[in-house]
């Protein structure tokens, strides 16, 4: 792995396999193709990005928790790097069938993210870039390289978009939209032209971020708490499982939305209408 700046010019190296976004897709789909001794590069808006979890901080649960043991038993990562790095685990809907039985890991997300790209920066085959993705280059129907923001050229037979909820990004909370990527990182308001001149069909995606709220003004005494499993079960099938018996964090608590607030809520949506 080696790291370096935007060039100016038309990179020396060809590669088998570019990869757009370094988030939970990007970096495995990274690992996937350096391992198959691909020759792999990854590009991220800033390396301190990679595996950032600017959401909900864990891995896994309902339907999620699945996908992740089925990457994991294709060789992926993330049940590994989770298993590192997780404060509570939890089984999901235990008293169901355990067909629905899911996997969920509170993350250190700090830990998570740094953890993560230890493992891409040590995995023989793979390149990290940071910097932006504003062009793919084709010739005749076939992807032939990929140009940054800073006009740089890398030449690939192939380009894995995983760009996630950067492309012409927006933050908006209340009346407020501001251009943004997650975590207050800057968009990717380039690479969306180039995908809809090549024939791509876009569509915008909400996800929705809770609110940060000051620990010392919560009264826990008021709200229920979430115990993690006593016995936990790792995420990868090739963890240890006495590897991941450690002592979890203090029980995160829950609540339920009153009447009022629910009001407050409707009457602020009917006013936007």
């Amino acid at each position: 792995m080696k790291y370096s700046a935007n060039s100016v010019w038309e990179n020396k190296d060809a590669y088998d396999i570019v990869v757009v976004g370094a988030g939970h897709a990007g970096c495995e789909a990274a690992l996937a193709c350096a391992r198959l001794g691909l020759k792999t590069i990854v590009f991220t808006v800033s390396v301190e990005s990679i595996a950032m979890m600017p959401c909900n901080p864990n891995i896994g649960g309902t339907s999620k928790g699945h996908l992740v043991r089925e990457l994991d038993a294709l060789g992926g990562e993330m049940g590994k790097n989770i298993d590192k790095t997780f404060i509570q685990s939890k089984m999901l809907n235990k008293s169901k069938g355990p067909a629905v039985h899911s996997l969920r890991a509170q993350a250190d997300k700090n830990k998570y993210s740094n953890t993560m790209r230890q493992t891409l920066e040590n995995q023989e085959n793979l390149e990290i870039r940071q910097g932006e993705v504003v062009n793919i280059l084709v010739e005749d129907g076939s992807v032939t390289g990929v140009q940054t923001y800073s006009g740089a050229i890398y030449r690939c037979k192939a380009v894995v978009l995983c760009t996630g909820t950067y492309l012409k990004a927006r933050c908006i909370y209340g009346d407020v939209s501001t251009h943004t990527g997650p975590n207050g990182l800057q968009a990717a308001n380039y690479l969306t032209d180039c995908l809809k001149e090549l024939g791509i069909k876009m569509y915008r995606f909400k996800t929705g971020t809770p609110a940060r709220i000051d620990k010392r003004s919560i009264d826990f005494s008021k709200m229920e708490e979430q115990f993690g499993d006593e016995r936990v079960v790792p995420f990868s099938f090739t963890t240890d499982p006495e590897d991941v018996q450690i002592e979890q964090a203090s029980p995160p608590g829950t609540t339920s939305t009153s009447g009022r607030c629910r009001k407050c809520g409707m009457a602020s949506t009917l006013s936007r209408r």
